[in-house]
This record gives structure tokens, sequence and C-alpha cells, in this order.
């Protein structure tokens, strides 16, 4: 564990002093993408500074979801999302396979050699706004934190899934770099609370695909009023996790290499 650790922040260092040559790109790297995060909690502002809301949710409630799950998304994307353009890049390019005769497994190599500084921007926002909306509402106790360090907890988990799954397929599928895209719409239903969805759309993100993990399930718990589909969402984010560690043997298994 240590061994890998040590590996892990190896890389992390690596890719820090890459970007950091380069300065005055990084910080505009960093800024451009704080301000791409904050688009959604600007829609929500200006909808409700104009008379309309989410039905049954003030401002700051629907913010603090937001909140949460810019912030998943801010430790998943420069800590180990990476691993997707990472794998789709590299196997486009042939440099996969020297990932493959690693002493460490191919996913953990993909991972550490994956950090994106960049995305560091994503962190900084979604932190931001988690905390500027709590600050608005009524404080939590130490059930509701210890729920919601929980749940959060498998909100990275869910978003390591995702990451592992579209690398998968980027092994496959090569060059196509459009498989953000399709995480994108895909989740874009959990910076919003699941209640107001009609039911049929509630079962599908609660417990079929889990997205209502990423935002809407931690946020309600932080809020003290759970959602009903909680335990349902868990159970079905830790099958997902399973079926992605699968989904990525079997991806795997159909690499052939640079020299086909």
């Amino acid at each position: 564990m240590r061994t890998n650790l040590r590996i892990y922040l190896a890389g992390v260092k690596t890719a820090l002093a890459s970007r950091m040559a380069y300065r005055g790109d990084y910080f505009l790297s960093i800024l451009i993408m704080l301000l791409v995060e904050m688009a959604a909690p600007l829609i929500t502002i200006l909808i409700y500074e104009n008379g309309a809301s989410f039905p049954g949710w003030s401002m700051y409630e629907a913010l603090l979801i937001q909140g949460v799950f810019l912030l998943g998304k801010g430790i998943a994307y420069p800590f180990f999302f990476g691993i997707v353009w990472n794998t789709v890049e590299r196997v486009r390019g042939g440099a996969f396979d020297l990932l493959m005769i690693k002493p460490k497994s191919a996913l953990f190599m993909a991972i550490v050699t994956g950090f994106d500084a960049e995305d560091l921007g994503k962190l900084i926002g979604g932190a931001t706004l988690f905390t500027l909306a709590l600050r608005r509402l009524p404080p939590p106790g130490v059930g509701e934190w210890l729920q919601f360090l929980a749940l959060f907890l498998i909100t990275l988990l869910t978003l390591f899934a995702y990451g592992v799954t579209l690398a998968g397929i980027g092994i496959v599928w090569i060059g196509n770099i459009r498989v953000y895209d399709i995480f994108n719409s895909l989740t874009n239903f959990g910076l919003y609370p699941a209640a107001i969805f009609s039911k049929p759309v509630q079962t599908v993100i609660t417990g079929i695909i889990p997205i209502a993990i990423l935002g809407s399930v931690p946020a309600t718990v932080l809020l003290g009023r759970p959602s009903p589909g909680t335990w349902r969402a868990v159970g079905v984010s830790f099958l997902f996790l399973a079926g992605s560690l699968s989904f990525w043997r079997a991806m795997l298994k159909k690499y052939t290499s640079a020299g086909g």
C-alpha cells in the first residue's frame, strides 16, 4: 500500500512539474475550468432570482446539491478520472503497451500517469460552492456529517467506476475522446434534486444507473431529509463498480497492442 502511494505521489509530482513549466498557461487553464464548472450554479441562481424555483427546494439547497456534485468531480477529475483520456491517447498512439509491461497493473499505472493538474480548477469551484451553500443553511449535526461522508465516499467510488468503464470503452473504441461527452450528458441529471423529476426518471437515476448518488443522495442526507431511494442507490453503485472492473478486464483482453 505504501509503495503504491509513493508511486502515485511521484506521478502527481511529475505531472505538476510538467505543467508548472508554463505557469501562465497552467493558471489560465485552471481559471477556465473554474468558470466552466460555475455555469450550472449560475443558471440556478438566475432561475431563483427571476421568481422560478425547483419545487420544494430553496436556492441554497439546490446549490448544495450542485456543490456536492461538483466537489465529487473536482476530486475525481484530477486524481483518477484522467484514466479515460490517458487510455484513449495511449491506445491511439501505441504507447499503452508501456503500461502493460510495468510490474504494476495497467489500471493502476493508467491512473498514476493520468493525473490532470488543470482539473484542480474543478476542485476549487466545487469546494467553494459547497462551502458557500452550506453556510446559508442550518448546520448539520454529527450524525448527518458521518452519513454524508460515507455516501460521498460512495460518490467517489461511483465516479471511479464511470472512469474505468469509459477507459475500457477507449481500449476498443480507439481514439474517440467523445466518451467524455457521453459521461457529461448522462450525469447532468445529478446536478439537480432527484425529487423534481418524474417517477420513471427517479427510478432510472437512482435504481438503475447510479446518477443521483453523485449529488442529490449525499446532499439530502446533509440536509436532514434523506432520499427514499438512498439504500437502493448505494447498492446499485457497488454493483456498478464491480461491473466496471469486470468490463475493464474484459476489454483489456481484447487489446492487441500497437503491433496489431
